[in-house]
């Protein structure tokens, strides 16, 4: 469990360093060409997870059910959740895909380093084999 915490930290704060290096290249175009800032924007995540054998569905349930009132203070929205029936192209088959909208990407990474979330964010280790997060926003 401490390998999968200490994983998390680091990922955590590598994934943030590339996002404000990222806002830094963005600040050098011309304020004509920017919108709102991306502190300032909603960002939708969108998570597809494959499940452990055995265990792994229960297991997130378990996982959602401690990690969502930790989200909702960070003001953390599910907008939707779907259970995949049948792969009609390509060669992505998660087990679970949910969209969860936050105030700005900064409120995710906030709610990652939270020391509530750190404590529960072993079920998700212990539930999860494989899984992909994609911050997007709404076109």
């Amino acid at each position: 469990m401490v390998a999968g915490s200490l994983w998390l930290r680091y990922n955590t704060q590598v994934m943030r360093r590339i996002h404000m290096e990222s806002l830094r290249m963005s600040d050098a175009a011309p304020q004509s060409q920017k919108g709102p800032s991306h502190q300032q924007q909603k960002a939708c995540i969108l998570f597809a997870v494959w499940f452990r054998k055995g265990r792994g569905a229960e297991r997130y349930r378990e996982y959602l059910e401690a990690a969502s009132p930790i989200a909702e203070k960070y003001g953390a929205r599910r907008i939707e959740f779907m259970v995949p029936i049948e792969v009609l192209r390509g060669d992505f088959n998660p087990d679970y895909l949910s969209v969860v909208e936050w105030p700005s990407i900064d409120h995710y990474y906030r709610f990652l380093e939270d020391v509530h979330y750190r404590a529960v964010a072993a079920l998700r280790e212990e539930a999860v084999a494989k899984s992909v997060a994609l911050y997007c926003r709404r076109g």
